[in-house]
């Protein structure tokens, strides 16, 4: 992981399997490259994922395997945890702005569309995870995400204990080696699910931490 003026860089060597909500290489993809772009609180563009093409192509990385994502949170107070397990190693990284914070399941204003991300959580796997399982990482890396809002107190426009911002984005990257057991599962209950949402839980809360002190 490399910190550039206006942007993180993790780098892998192989290409992983990746599930993401991400502006750039969105949905299912392969990627070397991720990225977590800084852009201003009050950021605006009529197109930005040709900007971040312009970007991606001017930084010299390989646009048909990246995937980049936006925030406005400090990049300075990004958390990184890792820990080897049960037929796996995994990084995740978190930056968290939380000044947008909501709640799901209330009726609030709403907009088309958002394109920038602001808790922004990355998710990178040396495994072997089926689709299935890959998806149920992202359900609960998104639980402990809302559980580490839940612990910290953070609270939406209403008052009400935050599950996030308006503006969140994932990515989950998985090597696939052929080396591991094939995991099926990724809930709380199993080992890569449990490491999954303690390490999403740590990063979150402490790049929450860190950016309300900056």
């Amino acid at each position: 992981m490399t910190h550039k003026d206006n942007h993180l860089l993790l780098q892998t060597q192989q290409p992983l399997t990746v599930v993401s909500s991400a502006l750039w290489g969105g949905g299912i993809s392969q990627a070397t490259h991720f990225v977590n772009w800084h852009v201003p609180l009050d950021y605006s563009a009529e197109n930005p994922v040709e900007q971040m093409r312009g970007h991606l192509t001017g930084w010299g990385y390989p646009v048909s395997q990246t995937v980049g994502l936006q925030t406005a949170a400090s990049l300075t107070s990004g958390s990184v945890h890792e820990e080897n397990g049960d037929q796996f190693r995994i990084i995740c990284m978190a930056t968290a702005g939380t000044g947008n914070s909501a709640r799901a399941g209330r009726l609030r204003q709403t907009f088309s569309a958002y394109q920038c991300g602001t808790i922004n959580i990355f998710v990178l796997l040396d495994a072997r995870l089926t689709p299935a399982a890959m998806v149920n990482g992202i359900i609960t890396a998104t639980e402990a995400k809302a559980a580490a809002l839940q612990d910290l107190g953070i609270r939406d426009e209403h008052g009400e204990i935050a599950t996030g911002t308006t503006t969140d984005s994932i990515v989950i990257g998985c090597s696939q080696n052929p080396e591991y057991a094939s995991h099926l599962f990724a809930g709380v209950a199993t080992t890569v699910g449990n490491s999954i949402g303690r390490l999403v839980y740590e990063a979150v809360c402490e790049a929450a931490a860190v950016e309300k002190e900056e």
